[in-house]
């Protein structure tokens, strides 16, 4: 039996702009029992495209194989970031181990070549200009091409009762990467999530969830910039700008290269923090929506620190809403 979906959505950002999704999936691609997806994202400052196909059981043991393959383009001059452009595309194999039911691990090899490009030298960092010149091997390089081969391991616990709308169980994530030595980037990534869902009553649910991650290079090599992590906005400390919590560079500052800017600039870091507490309950006047919509009250607090900084809990944002 084929079965398949088509999903089209839009939306309208302060940031991002207009914001448009095409998502089309196969479970059983022409009968082969293979699912392939393809993805298409746009917006002012993220675009992707993407294909997939999951061969779900490749081996008799339920092992499954994927191939992807993406293209992925950021601008981010829509945001109080330092200005500069990159576009990636790249592709990967995967692998998935089932251990049971709701546990399992997967690894994988992902080959990316990222270019990055509208660096300005009066509104850039020192660093971002230098690492592109170490790149280019040319003096006040504003952009430079890189290219990666990433390993991949990952293990994850899911025994969440629903993905959209959970009212019960866990969900616990650990990952590594390590981009292998002899290409341009060198670096290592780990990154760890729990999330916990308890029912307190037919209507009221809590959740917590903690993120942590941390990025660094290795060999001699400098970590690259647009590898940092980002935090603020909607899916992280809700009630800040996108992106806009961490290590600020300045305005006037000459040693971010910043004396012609009249604003601050985030720059993001190698290591994050985050955690989120939540109270979600029905819509008033409205039955039987707890499917479908569902209001919340939270509290967020998260930061990012910089190659520089050591992690200090005094310095952590909150929100609540």
């Amino acid at each position: 039996r084929n079965t398949g979906s088509v999903m089209f959505g839009a939306g309208l950002s302060s940031y991002e702009g207009l914001v448009g999704s095409f998502n089309v999936s196969q479970a059983n691609f022409l009968g082969t029992g293979d699912r392939v997806s393809a993805q298409v994202n746009t917006g002012r400052i993220n675009k992707t495209y993407s294909l997939s196909v999951t061969k779900p059981f490749f081996t008799p043991e339920g092992i499954s194989l994927g191939y992807d393959i993406y293209r992925r383009d950021v601008n981010t001059s829509s945001l109080n970031l330092v200005t500069y452009n990159t576009s990636s595309f790249g592709a990967g194999v995967r692998f998935t181990v089932p251990l049971s039911e709701k546990n399992s691990i997967s690894y994988g090899l992902t080959l990316d070549n990222t270019e990055v490009s509208n660096l300005a030298l009066d509104r850039s960092p020192t660093r971002y200009i230098n690492y592109c010149s170490s790149v280019t091997n040319t003096i006040n390089s504003t952009g430079c091409t890189m290219n990666s081969l990433t390993a991949s391991i990952g293990w994850a616990i899911d025994s969440r009762d629903d993905i959209l709308f959970p009212r019960k169980g866990e969900l616990r994530r650990a990952n590594a990467e390590v981009s292998t030595p002899g290409l341009d980037i060198q670096i290592y990534k780990i990154t760890l999530q729990e999330s916990w869902y308890k029912d307190l009553s037919k209507d009221l649910t809590i959740m917590l969830n903690g993120q942590f991650g941390y990025a660094n290079s290795y060999g001699g090599k400098e970590f690259p910039f647009f590898k940092n992590f980002y935090v603020g906005g909607v899916n992280s400390v809700r009630g800040y700008r996108q992106s806009s919590i961490g290590p600020v560079c300045l305005a006037g500052d000459q040693s971010c290269g910043s004396a012609s800017s009249s604003m601050n600039m985030i720059l993001g870091g190698n290591k994050q923090i985050i955690a989120n507490a939540e109270l979600f309950m029905p819509v008033p006047f409205i039955k039987n929506n707890n499917n479908q919509f569902r209001l919340s009250a939270f509290i967020d607090a998260g930061n990012v620190y910089g190659l520089d900084e050591s992690i200090n809990l005094s310095t952590i944002r909150y929100s609540a809403g």
